[in-house]
């Protein structure tokens, strides 16, 4: 799944490709993930032009004429732009632009549309404060990877994004949010804005044109496929539900 950084560049990727253009029509292929019927879409969107494109939270939004389109990729859903007549598989929302058309697909359907979504007071993980990150902790008992995931506390960070900043500030993911004393939770939310600032820099270096998908080589601790961090670190790798957790050592346990 799509995480923050891989968020950031995309909305500013197709920014850069479709702002000021009109769209001239919409197909909405799968609609059980929709917020409105297609008719609604078409009628609210369809004849105005993208006035811009960016991510909120785990989502993007598109700026169409005084709407606002919201799109969640979910666990498998993508963006392609693709030239008039190209093939397209697992289809959900289709956005024809003139010579380019824009589809999310996802072949589980479980990619989501949603027209003006409603605004949330939750804060961004890049806008929270640290202040305001520490009060949040303070109230939480759950672990802290936990919290870092939870989109109604926070928004924007997944479980790799999770594990890389817990990994930065020297936390053990099973450390209970409150008891992190307060210089450390400082250490946190200072690791928190490094790890996914340079994340959106690594990205956009490495793929500059970069639509869809993730780009994760950069990655210091989630790495399902070695056992030790570039330091020599034996990886540990728990597991919860379907979530895997990827910590060393070293990281410190507050309970």
């Amino acid at each position: 799944m799509p995480e923050l950084p891989d968020l950031a560049v995309m909305a500013k990727n197709i920014e850069k490709r479709l702002k000021d253009h009109t769209l001239k029509a919409l197909t909405l292929h799968i609609d059980r993930k929709a917020s409105v019927d297609e008719k609604t879409f078409q009628k609210t969107l369809v004849g105005h032009k993208v006035k811009s494109v960016y991510r909120e939270g785990k989502e993007l939004r598109f700026e169409i004429g005084k709407e606002i389109l919201g799109l969640h990729l979910m666990l498998h859903g993508e963006l392609k732009l693709v030239k008039k007549d190209e093939e397209v598989k697992f289809p959900i929302l289709q956005l024809d632009f003139g010579k380019d058309h824009l589809y999310l697909t996802d072949w589980q359907k479980q990619a989501a549309s949603t027209l003006n979504p409603e605004k949330t007071t939750v804060p961004d993980a890049l806008e929270i404060k640290g202040k305001e990150f520490g009060e949040l902790l303070n109230k939480k008992k759950s672990d802290i990877k936990t919290v870092l995931l939870d989109q109604k506390s926070i928004r924007g960070i997944g479980n790799a994004y999770a594990d890389e900043i817990l990994y930065d500030s020297g936390i053990s993911p099973h450390s209970i949010a409150n008891t992190i004393p307060a210089d450390i939770v400082k250490k946190l939310w200072l690791s928190m804005q490094t790890v996914l600032k340079d994340a959106i820099d690594q990205i956009t270096k490495a793929d500059p044109d970069r639509l869809t998908g993730e780009n994760r080589d950069f990655m210091k601790v989630h790495l399902p496929k070695t056992d030790r961090t570039e330091k020599g670190e034996a990886i540990i790798v728990d597991k919860k539900g379907s979530r895997k957790s990827y910590y060393v050592e070293s990281q410190e346990v507050y309970k």
